[in-house]
Order: C-alpha cells, then sequence, then structure tokens
C-alpha cells in the first residue's frame, strides 16, 4: 500500500517520486528513481576535498552548480574519519578500494556484504565475492559505486542470517534495485529488525536485490529533518536542473 506518493515534476515529466508504504512502525520512506530519467550519483567531498557531510551542505553546492536536489540518502558505513570503510567510485575514478575482509565486528562484515554499482545505463547489487573474483571487469564501467553490508536481498531471497521476530530493531536505510534501470532510496520511518525491514522492500516497493546502507543515523532526504545529527561520508542523490 503506497500511503502517500508524491511526484516531482520537471517540465511535466515525473524527475523522482516520493511515496512512504506501510503504516506504524513498518512504515518505509522511499524515493523511486530511473536512469535515463533521473540523474543519480554518489557525493562525498567537493572540489576542495571537504566532505559534505549533510543534505544542507550539498543541497547549497550543487545549487550553485544550477542543480537542485531533489531526494538523497547517507551510502554506506564510514570511519570516525568520514571515510568510506569499502568501495566507493566517484565519477568513474575509485577513490577507496573494495573491502574483501570477513572477519571483523559491525554490520558491514555480515555476509554476504556487498556494493551498489551504477553506469551510465544500469544499477546493480554484487556481492563482495562477486566483485574481488575480477575487480577489473566488474568495474570497467562503473561510473558511482558504495560498499556496505550486508545484503538484505537477492534475487528476492532474504538473507538466511536474519531473524524473524528479532528485537534488534533500529532505524535502517537501504538502496534497492527493482530492474536494472529503477532503483529505490529507503528509509524506515522507525526502528526496524533486519528480516522486517527486507521483507517490507520486497513485498511492498518490489525490490530484487537490496543493500543495506547504515542503521540508527540514517535519513532520506526529503523527508522529516534531515540536517541534524552527525556528519556523513558517502550519499546517494539524485538531481534536476535548478532553472528550466
Amino acid at each position: 500500500m503506497c500511503v502517500c506518493c508524491t511526484l516531482l515534476a520537471l517540465r511535466g515529466a515525473a524527475a523522482a517520486e516520493l511515496a512512504t508504504y506501510g503504516t506504524d512502525g513498518l512504515a518505509i520512506d522511499t524515493c523511486h528513481l530511473r536512469l535515463g530519467r533521473d540523474h543519480v550519483r554518489t557525493f562525498w567531498r567537493d572540489p576542495n576535498g571537504l566532505v559534505f557531510g549533510s543534505f544542507h551542505r550539498l543541497s547549497a553546492w550543487l545549487a550553485t552548480r544550477g542543480e537542485t536536489l531533489v531526494c538523497a540518502t547517507n551510502a554506506g558505513i564510514y570511519g570516525e574519519d568520514l571515510r568510506p570503510i569499502g568501495l566507493y567510485v566517484e565519477a568513474g575514478q575509485v577513490l577507496r578500494k573494495l573491502n574483501v575482509r570477513k572477519q571483523a565486528y559491525g554490520n558491514f562484515y555480515l555476509q554476504p556484504n556487498g556494493a551498489f554499482l551504477l553506469s551510465d545505463n544500469e544499477a546493480k547489487i554484487l556481492t563482495t565475492d562477486e566483485i574481488s573474483a575480477d575487480t577489473e571487469k566488474q568495474l570497467s564501467t562503473i561510473r558511482y559505486a558504495t560498499q556496505s553490508g550486508p545484503i538484505l536481498l537477492r534475487d528476492t531471497e532474504i538473507n538466511p542470517l536474519f531473524t524473524p521476530g528479532s528485537e534488534n530493531r533500529v532505524v535502517r536505510n537501504a538502496v534497492c534495485v527493482i530492474t536494472g534501470t529503477e532503483i529505490v532510496l529507503a528509509r524506515s520511518r522507525a526502528p526496524i529488525n533486519f528480516h522486517d525491514f527486507a521483507q517490507q522492500l520486497r513485498g511492498k516497493i518490489g525490490c530484487r536485490d537490496a543493500l543495506f546502507l547504515d542503521g540508527s543515523i540514517s535519513q532520506l532526504y526529503p523527508f522529516g529533518n534531515n540536517n541534524f545529527g552527525p556528519n556523513f561520508a558517502p550519499m546517494i542523490g539524485a538531481t534536476i536542473p535548478a532553472r528550466l
């Protein structure tokens, strides 16, 4: 059930679709995006090397370039130095290498983990093992990428490590792929466990593959109050021209 849907229009065509699915503790806010229609990419630092850190600062910088931020979310787990702890690609440049470590503490290392990969005409989520098997080939056409973990959905199958009814509930966000050209940025409105989050993404939104991005601090612009809390490292965002 889509409780609320809003289209952001550009010259009469939808530039992004904002929607909320489900109710109460299972409500998920989403931004639906289509490659070829929406300008989707990752953001981390400005040309001077300063971390954007927030949607507000990113939006202000984009405005100076004649762009308007229509939706965005924090794009994965990072260290105290605001550097991604895994693969990060921006404008075709690998700024952080693939992290193949498995035996470590934290959600990032729950298996399988993986990366969201974006080329000029296709979006996909692959496991870290799939990428590391032939990194050069897998990244040869990739323009933007962020690594995180765990993978929530793989070919519509929920990660078998997740426990139905788990009390491990926090606000969570994710990126999911419906088709190769249709992606969704999603965030739970309330604390939710991994299993329920994955189930909502699959059943309510129609996600085929989904990658967990982060928990507790997660936000989805423009839903709610998005300019408070800790600084983010990378973000995934979609923009439109500020002037028609």
